[in-house]
């Protein structure tokens, strides 16, 4: 086009302009969802499109596209694809998976070489390992692209800016993922900071109004030590002086209402919680299960080792799509005689048609709870339900808001183990931050599946890992399962005394959690306390 800047400087370097677009206007109804001034993607830019649930994220692609009810203002320099969310209709009529049908979309946009991609959730549906396959797809992309996800490791590893979309404007992040969370972590600081500096000059300004206005009255009055002739003759200059104090003190209240105010940012995550009401188990363990085959019918699966699961602890089960686990994930539910006495289980699932959307959202979570009404605000609050929120009914969230307020009602039931199947879906990165932090405050048990690797390296203890239709156990984080993995301890006879100690103590805290009727728990105790101590020694050295 004749005239138009087709350059831009990214990172240092001369780069061609893809698009351009201008004057980025959208209402729905009174409602203005979009009003961005200008946007632009240049070559090499790998854009991380964020923001919450709602705000229109993925409206901004289908309006850049051409397919809304309006015309854009967009320049295009090169040759574009892009791969859209999937309706409700296009998952009912599909024979594949939702992971199969993605990928297949993912194949046929990557394979006709645009150089400019808009995708919309590529990672819905897909396993760690199809991820990556995508992330690799992406690092050898020689165009530019604009991604829309959750998946905050694929937004690391795959984009060097963010645009971060709310209330309908566009603030541009030149970083990957982590810069944005860093520098968002500033912004907060910043307004904490700013708020301090408004509460301390509003505090000095209302002492010296005070002591103006005890000034004023004070001149009313006469001295002790002075007549009334003496202070007759003092009137005059004494209401002079007392009407200049008094200016000086509206010239105060002036400015205090010129004061600009700053309020201090509301952190919900902050607030603790808590949890009296919830009578969690005494026992080591909240369960054990015995050496399993697992099978889908009559096709086998997997092979599960001894398992227990420590009381308190928070179990990422993780297995590409099809492997098995919400498989087994039943097969716990239905068969609860390994549960420990007592441990009361609250399951969620993706399953959400069965709501009723006539109830209200604080009246929904409060139902058979025990919790205090502030301790189920609180959960409310840090999932992002507030005082406005409460009288809404059902009918009136979204997917998102529903899926945050099942996972509210779950840990306001008193429930002491959760079990949680994919429970990041639909939720935006926000909610998924406010739920890892919920997770870690929970004090009973947890056992979940997903495939947000990011939400795991925040919140598990305990891994479940189904690998070559073998199920592993690891006992501590992510972190330290790839750090195990790099430096796999050396089979030396120092080694294999930890693991016969491990393998005892495993046994014991079977024995104690349910202990058989020859069994003496107190020797049980003894030994097992005596085993751990010996387990410590050794890692210690």
């Amino acid at each position: 086009m004749a005239g138009s800047n087709l350059s831009g400087t990214v990172q240092g370097g001369l780069f061609m302009l893809n698009m351009r677009a201008v004057n980025i206007q959208y209402q729905i109804g009174s409602r203005d969802i979009l009003d961005i001034k200008e946007l632009r993607i240049h070559e090499g830019e790998r854009i991380g499109l964020v923001g919450r649930n709602g705000e229109g994220k993925s409206l901004l692609l289908q309006y850049l596209l051409g397919k809304l009810d309006i015309e854009p203002k967009v320049e295009w320099h090169t040759s574009y694809g892009w791969l859209q969310q999937m309706n409700e209709d296009e998952w009912k009529t599909s024979t594949m998976s939702g992971g199969e049908k993605t990928l297949a979309r993912l194949e046929q946009v990557l394979e006709m070489g645009h150089r400019l991609l808009f995708l919309d959730e590529p990672t819905n549906n897909l396993d760690w390992e199809h991820i990556e396959d995508l992330e690799k797809n992406l690092s050898h992309h020689e165009g530019a692209y604009v991604v829309v996800s959750h998946d905050r490791k694929l937004l690391n590893r795959c984009c060097n800016k963010i645009w971060e979309l709310e209330q309908g404007k566009i603030t541009e992040y030149h970083g990957d993922y982590d810069f944005y969370e860093a520098q968002k972590e500033l912004e907060r600081k910043q307004k904490y900071e700013k708020h301090e500096q408004y509460l301390k000059e509003k505090n000095r300004i209302e002492e010296r109004i005070r002591q103006k206005q005890s000034q004023s009255k004070g001149m009313r009055k006469p001295p002790k030590r002075m007549g009334n002739s003496e202070w007759q003759l003092g009137k005059n200059k004494a209401a002079a002086h007392q009407k200049k104090v008094e200016r000086v003190s509206k010239t105060l209240e002036h400015r205090l209402d010129r004061l600009e105010k700053a309020d201090k940012p509301m952190e919900w995550d902050q607030v603790k919680m808590e949890f009296n009401q919830l009578h969690s188990s005494s026992k080591k363990v909240v369960g054990t299960v015995g050496e399993t085959e697992v099978k889908a019918g009559s096709r086998f699966l997997f092979t599960s080792p001894g398992l227990s699961l420590k009381n308190g602890s928070k179990t990422a089960f993780i297995g590409g799509n099809g492997t098995g686990k919400s498989t087994f994930i039943q097969h716990l539910l239905r068969t609860t005689d390994w549960l420990s006495p007592g441990v009361k289980v609250g399951y969620f699932h993706q399953t959400l048609e069965d709501l009723p959307l006539e109830k209200k959202v604080y009246d929904y979570a409060s139902e058979g709870s025990s919790l205090s009404e502030t301790t189920i605000r609180i959960i409310l609050a840090r999932l992002r339900f507030f005082a406005d929120d409460m009288n809404k009914t059902i009918a009136q969230l979204s997917g998102g808001e529903r899926v945050k307020l099942s996972l509210a009602k779950l840990m306001a039931s008193g429930a002491t183990f959760l079990v949680l199947d994919e429970p990041t879906n639909h939720l935006d990165l926000e909610a998924i931050q406010a739920l890892e932090r919920l997770i870690c405050d929970f004090p009973g048990t947890i056992l979940f599946v997903t495939h947000d690797r990011t939400f795991i390296e925040r919140t598990a203890d305990q891994l479940w890992m189904i690998d070559d239709s073998r199920l592993k156990t690891f006992d501590g984080t992510w972190k330290q399962w790839e750090e195990y993995k790099e430096n796999p301890p050396v089979a030396d006879e120092e080694v294999y005394d930890q693991m016969a100690l491990e393998t005892r103590l495993t046994e014991l805290i079977s024995r104690l959690s349910m202990p058989g009727p020859n069994d003496d728990v107190d020797e049980l105790e003894s030994e097992y306390q005596r085993t751990l101590s010996q387990l410590k020694k050794l890692k210690k050295n």
